[in-house]
């Protein structure tokens, strides 16, 4: 029997541009485990850590971004880890960053890209991350009272 975990987080980083959203992909390196595929920020949480203390550092580790806001997303992204015979649990967060920000990629990945939201669909993967990019741009993106609500800080 499969056990359960959660014991990781996704993060996707955000910058409003002319009331328009803009999510930041990373190109995972060819030569690692999902090479060549677009992403969010996937981290581990560490023994001590908060689920959103390890986004934020998974953040700030693998784009040099700090941002200027955070949101739970409302959503926890499932996957089976046939591996670990697991299934794991990863609470979703959103994190606001400036309209000039640049990344500075780590070694895990080759490229990024800034999407709004239909590009930043068809660029990802699996099916829990296209809907936590479309739930974050319809409530938490642009802001309002509505996204008051997922406000973490």
């Amino acid at each position: 029997m499969p056990k359960i975990a959660a014991d990781i987080v996704d993060a996707y980083i955000f910058r409003k541009i002319n009331a328009r959203v803009q999510f930041l992909l990373l190109m995972r390196r060819p030569d690692l485990a999902l090479g060549n595929t677009w992403q969010g920020i996937h981290e581990r949480v560490e023994p001590g850590e908060t689920a959103l203390e390890a986004a934020e550092r998974g953040i700030l580790a693998r784009t040099g971004l700090e941002a200027t806001e955070a949101y739970s997303a409302d959503y926890i992204n499932q996957v089976y880890d046939h591996t670990r015979d697991m299934i794991i649990l990863a609470p979703v967060f959103a994190f606001a960053v400036p309209a000039r920000a640049r990344p500075r990629l780590s070694d895990e990945y080759g490229d990024s890209a800034w999407c709004e939201r239909e590009e930043a669909t068809a660029r990802l993967l699996w099916s829990g991350q296209r809907w936590a990019i479309r739930h974050i741009d319809d409530i938490i993106g642009l802001g309002g009272p509505d996204a008051e609500f997922y406000r973490i800080r």
